[in-house]
This record gives C-alpha cells, structure tokens and sequence, in this order.
C-alpha cells in the first residue's frame, strides 16, 4: 500500500529557501563556501563549546574523530550493541576492534558498568551514543577513566543535568540527516573544546593537506566535507532550533494523550536526562502486530534495529551477552514523527494502533 504517513518529514522554511537561492545565485556551492563557516560558528555556539568541523554525514565525522586520535590496528574501543550502526562501523574501518556493550533497561543507553567491565588495556576509548534523543550517564561513565566520544546523531536538544549534550568528552558529533529533528537531508559535525583535536580533524577532512602549504600532504586524508548549499539549508535549521524541537515536542505529547491507556511503554526516560524527541519510540510484546496494522493503514511505522553483534558484518566481534539490547530490539518501534505534523495524523496513527488493542481491552 502506498504511504499516506511518512516516518519523517523535513520541515523547510523561507529562511533555508532564500540561504540556497543566495548560494545558488552567488555561485558559492562547494565546501568553501560562507555558509559552512558560518553554520560551524553556530553549531558550536548552539551546544556551547568551542570549536565545530562540519561534515558530509555524522558517520563521516565519527569515523574523522576516530581517526584524529590514531585508533586503529590493535586498538578496542567500547560501543553500544543497542544503535544504530555507525559507531561500531567507525571503528571497523580503521580497523580497530569494537567491543559491544550491553544498554541498561533503564534508560536503553550503553551501560557503564558493563563498560567498566569490557575495558582492557587494549581499550582506546568509548563511544555513547545518545540514543533515541537521551543522554548517556556522563557521570558515571567519566568514572571509568577512557576518553569518551559522544555520538549525539539523534538527540538535538538533549541535555544530562542540564548540560546540553554534545559537550561531553574529548568530542561528539551530530548528524542531519533527513529524519533528524535539525535536519539539511544529509550532513553532520564534530563539535569540541580541544582546539588540537578540531585542527586534525579539519585536516584529515582536507586530505591530510597541510593548512599553510596548499597540495602538500603529511598525512592520509579525504573529503567527508559538507557543501556549501547544505550548509545553507543546515544553518536555517539551526536558526529555527528551538522552533523545530519543540514542534516534535508537541507531536509527542499529542501521542501520549491518545494513546496512554493502551497497554504499550513508551521509551523510559531518566530523572537526571532532558530528552529531546527524534522518532516518537514505543514498546510492546505485539509490535508486530502494530507494525501490521501500521503497513495495511500506509502508515510507515518501523521496527528499531537488531541488536549491532548479530549483524553478519560484526559477528565477528561478538564475543559477550546483551540481553537488554535483545529484549529492546524485539519489542520497540518509531511511530511517525517531524516538527510539523499534524494532529489528524497523529490521531490517525493512534487509532491504527488502538485498533490493534481493540479486542482485549474491550473483554
């Protein structure tokens, strides 16, 4: 059946509309355009540290940290088995070792006494991910001792006791990708307080060129940068943040009102964590029930992703247990969620999964 109701949708404004046409007008459309400049300047301003690099995608640029720090052969670094795939990626293709930890049911995010007990001193780092729009424990997990990269791709806006995320570790990134809650179709960032470590990876990002001798280069690089029309698109968004955020805010409120005496979880949230809202994410034993309904109604509701190690690519790798990650993955799914959408369609969805209930709750 044809989808009447996306996943996602980007909610475009005549700010991005004109910054294009300018770019487009003026002829400024690769990398070194001003539109880049000027969207890394309020990136780093908007998360509060000091220095943002943008990137073609968010895997590019935590495949680029990754790379800054010289992991590689021989190396571990500690990921999530509950996520999706980029972090455990970054760290295969430079052919280090991603070790997978198992999430805490609590919060779904990567669980630090787990991570305690995987590191080695082979373990060259950890990578958080912020899943699904909620901090990591940053607390708990700067007890371990390993330097921490955050992977913030889906939680714009979140924040851990008040800090907003991104700002933790040696250094994050973030994607705009089409379903993010800021998005420019495709892009990302790496966002930092260490000047050093935002220097090499802006150099690995320019082919490993050295910044004051044009086409000579110390170092192997490449080009993961963002072009200047999708930063002009990325800088919009940014510009309507708060807008944005809290026009999906306003989406999920709308679904825990219609639905909140279904007998579904909606994903549990932490006392200390200010989650932001990427995909409306619930869970239930009948998910497949609903993701039924969902597909015969042209609703495109997903199922979250399997678990990273049972992945042909990293089975490989897997060498523990991660229940948590497991019992996540099969219960959990994304409703349709974007800044913009409308109420009837959220009232639609609703009604499809209710309908699912329909019989039970009525004996």
């Amino acid at each position: 059946m044809k989808i009447r109701i996306p996943l996602s949708s980007i909610s475009l404004s005549d700010i991005e509309k004109q910054y294009v046409l300018t770019a487009i007008n003026d002829s400024m459309l690769s990398s070194t355009g001003p539109y880049v400049a000027e969207f890394e300047k309020r990136m780093a301003a908007q998360v509060g540290v000091g220095h943002a690099v943008a990137a073609a995608t968010g895997s590019a640029a935590l495949e680029l940290i990754v790379r800054a720090l010289d992991i590689g052969p021989g190396d571990e670094v500690i990921v999530p088995a509950f996520t999706f795939a980029s972090p455990a990626l970054a760290v295969a293709v430079v052919g280090a070792t991603p070790v997978f930890a198992d999430v805490d049911p609590e919060t779904w995010t990567i669980d630090p006494v787990q991570v305690a007990k995987l590191k080695t001193a082979r373990t060259r780092a950890v990578i958080a991910v912020d899943v699904l729009g909620h901090s990591c424990d940053y607390d708990a997990l700067g007890k371990i001792g390993l330097p921490i990269i955050e992977d913030a791709a889906e939680a714009h806006g979140a924040t851990f006791r008040g800090r907003s995320v991104g700002s933790f570790g040696v250094g994050a990134i973030f994607s705009f990708q089409a379903n993010k809650a800021i998005s420019s179709g495709e892009g990302g960032c790496v966002v930092t307080d260490d000047l050093r470590l935002a220097k090499r990876v802006r150099k690995i990002n320019t082919f490993g060129m050295d910044p004051d001798r044009r086409y000579w280069h110390t170092e192997l690089g490449g080009n993961y940068r963002m072009t200047n029309l999708t930063a002009a698109v990325a800088l919009g968004q940014i510009e309507r943040w708060s807008e944005l955020l809290e026009g999906r805010a306003r989406v999920a409120k709308l679904y825990d009102k219609a639905m909140g005496n279904l007998p579904i979880q909606r994903r549990p949230v932490a006392s200390w964590a200010g989650e932001a809202v990427w995909l409306y994410t619930i869970a239930s034993e009948r998910r497949d029930d609903i993701l039924t309904a969902c597909a015969r109604s042209g609703i495109d509701a997903r199922a979250l992703w399997p678990p990273l190690p049972e992945n042909p690519v990293f089975q490989k790798y897997n060498l523990g247990d991660y229940p948590n990650a497991v019992r996540i993955a099969s219960r959990a799914l994304w409703l349709p969620t974007w800044s913009d959408m409308p109420a009837s369609d959220v009232e639609d969805v609703s009604n499809t999964i209710r309908g699912v209930f329909q019989a039970e709750m009525m004996g």
